[in-house]
């Protein structure tokens, strides 16, 4: 593509040149970094979308304190990194991408349980539904491969929120023992950027590792195809 651009080039002028590569390299990479932002805004979107349903002051159906708090809580950690998953396969790779269709199944699925677990009728069939995804996700080969990106790449999310709240809380601990409040939020401002850092650096660790399995799954699917032909 540069050596036709440099061809043209020779007739258009050197800026049409620059502006035309840069086009062309603007458009190779832009998903990538545009689906990375989606997934941070959205997972963080929806942690605190999904604690304001099941602990939140105003909640209109809290669950019951024991022991099913802890359990919506769990899912809710589950649902906030797979709404993350899904809004990167949705961008980088297109809506027509299995992988990315399997997380938005799961997401649906645990998104209605946490806002409407108190409807028998929708629970029931979000049971039934997730029952049968699971039956269909085990019995055929190229969704157990989806299913396995989806389950790593959330793993992976989940794991490194939970090193990150570890090493953030000793973090804090090093800079003044004790309970925090605004205050020593203000005073200590160094916290919330490594907090922060550390959070995109959990994203970027997940995104990672959905691409690099994503390109694998892929690739075995091509070669798959090759010998089939």
């Amino acid at each position: 593509m540069v050596g036709d651009l440099v061809e043209i080039g020779e007739r258009k002028g050197l800026l049409w040149f620059w502006l035309s590569l840069a086009g062309v390299v603007l458009s190779s990479v832009w998903r990538r970094p545009l689906a990375f932002v989606a997934a941070f805004y959205a997972g963080m979107w929806a942690v605190g979308g999904f604690q304001m349903a099941v602990v939140g002051v105003h909640a209109q159906h809290r669950p019951p304190e024991y022991p099913w708090v802890p359990i919506f809580l769990a899912l809710g950690m589950v649902g906030s990194a797979l709404w993350a998953m899904s809004f990167y396969a949705a961008i980088r790779y297109g809506l027509q991408d299995r992988t990315g269709q399997m997380a938005f199944a799961w997401t649906g699925l645990i998104t209605t349980v946490i806002y409407l677990w108190w409807q028998p009728v929708i629970l029931g069939v979000c049971i039934a539904a997730a029952l049968f995804l699971a039956s269909v996700c085990l019995l055929n080969g190229k969704r157990r491969k989806s299913v396995l990106i989806v389950a790593v790449s959330v793993a992976a999310l989940l794991g490194a929120e939970i090193l990150t709240a570890f090493i953030g809380s000793r973090y804090q601990h090093f800079l003044l023992s004790g309970p925090w409040g605004t205050r020593e939020w203000e005073e200590h401002p160094s916290a919330s950027w490594a907090y922060g850092c550390m959070l995109v650096l959990s994203f970027w660790v997940a995104t990672a590792v959905w691409s690099r399995m994503h390109n694998w799954l892929t690739r075995s699917q091509r070669l798959e195809s090759e010998v089939d032909g």
